[in-house]
């Protein structure tokens, strides 16, 4: 799990006048709206006795603990304490983590780190979202039990639909299918491919005036590594076109939440959209079903253990852009360590009101959460050689 970067928490929706506790990278977080409503996102621990502010209530733009009652503001400076009484002076210590986070797309996005906003790689751009006079939308959700570098890379593979997903190709066409064109930057990567798909089917037999059996079909996967995100652009035909945009969050190790909103230019009427929102959540449990499955659990840290061809450069493409997070940045979370400590020690993600209060000389009460720190470059090289000789094979 890495930190550093943006993570999708909730649906915007679900957080109103109450808050809402949700977790991240293994962490517990507290999401709740200021007085102007204005969403904010804070560690979900009370300094006092590690109540759950999660638990408690909004009052006048904080929220309040339901242990003792202290309350802290969207900052996570805790500006009142019923026992001390209203004219008691609280110190700066007393504040918690306190995340940055936006609304965007219908979804809160929280920016899990300290890193300086100028050195943060931005929220994904998804233009099309703010379009609706061209596109219908439906969302849905699913927690799957598996990693969520797992849950991306399978995302953005070619090869599986032919095998995975019987709406996406036929298994006697999967030579037929191609890369045609990749482009890959530090924080995201894109290609064009070219896929056989069979005829579609549902809509009461509209659909399958949509595209002939086998056509050539123009489908365009995307990863960013800012919200784990897989977007996947199918051009059906002239101005028919499918847009998938999957949050896959890491609630911890283990389990991967995904927020799906698909988009569509044609057959906008609801009446279509039940069906619209079949096929997407049908879509997610076939892949789970393999993803679930896969060994070993987490992404290899190279392709020492595994065979790759031709049809994996662009998922190759994810895990080294990841890899450079890992190796050379020192973002992702380490594991063993956190585990020594855990149900002893609260350990909570470095946020930016952190660095700002122990460069001020002002101790933070929490532990920090342990990252894996830089490998050598001499052991960095090694794994890209190694990486690149395997992506060769």
């Amino acid at each position: 799990m890495l930190v550093n970067l943006w993570y999708v928490a909730e649906w915007s929706k679900n957080v109103k006048n109450d808050p809402v506790k949700v977790q991240i990278l293994g962490q517990k977080l507290v999401l709740f709206r200021d007085s102007e409503g204005k969403i904010a996102c804070l560690a979900d621990i009370c300094l006092h006795r590690g109540g759950s502010l999660g638990n408690g209530w909004c009052k006048d733009g904080n929220v309040a603990c339901p242990y003792h009652g202290w309350e802290y503001n969207t900052e996570g400076e805790c500006v009142h304490i019923p026992s001390e009484g209203p004219e008691a002076k609280i110190s700066k210590r007393f504040k918690v983590d306190r995340y940055d986070a936006e609304e965007r797309y219908g979804m809160i996005w929280v920016f899990m780190g300290d890193l300086p906003e100028e050195e943060r790689f931005p929220i994904p751009p998804f233009p099309e979202y703010d379009q609706k006079e061209y596109w219908r939308e439906v969302t849905t959700e699913y927690t799957w039990k598996a990693e969520a570098s797992r849950v991306v890379e399978n995302g953005i593979d070619l090869a599986h639909a032919s095998f995975v997903h019987p709406t996406f190709g036929y298994q006697d066409t999967a030579g037929d299918n191609s890369i045609d064109h990749v482009e890959i930057n530090e924080w995201w990567g894109t290609s064009t491919n070219t896929n056989y798909p069979p005829q579609l089917k549902g809509d009461l037999g509209f659909r399958r005036f949509i595209r002939k059996d086998k056509q050539p079909t123009r489908t365009h996967p995307t990863w960013y590594l800012p919200g784990m995100i897989v977007r996947m652009q199918i051009d059906l035909r002239e101005g028919w076109t499918i847009i998938m945009f999957d949050a896959n969050t890491p609630i911890d190790e283990h389990t991967t939440r995904t927020f799906a909103i698909q988009l569509r230019s044609f057959m906008k009427w609801p009446m279509f959209d039940k069906g619209s929102k079949k096929r997407l959540e049908k879509i997610l449990h076939e892949d789970a079903a393999i993803v679930e499955e896969s060994q070993p659990y987490y992404l290899p840290e190279t392709l020492a253990n595994e065979l790759s061809v031709g049809d994996d450069k662009f998922m190759n493409s994810f895990r080294k852009a990841r890899r450079i997070l890992i190796e050379e940045k020192g973002w992702q979370i380490d594991l063993k360590k956190r585990d020594t400590e855990k149900g002893r020690t609260v350990m909570t993600i470095p946020s930016p009101a952190r660095k700002k209060a122990e460069a001020g000389g002002i101790k933070w009460v929490f532990e920090k959460m342990p990252t894996v720190g830089p490998v050598s470059n001499k052991k960095s090289e090694n794994r890209m050689s190694q990486n690149s000789s395997n992506n060769s094979a």
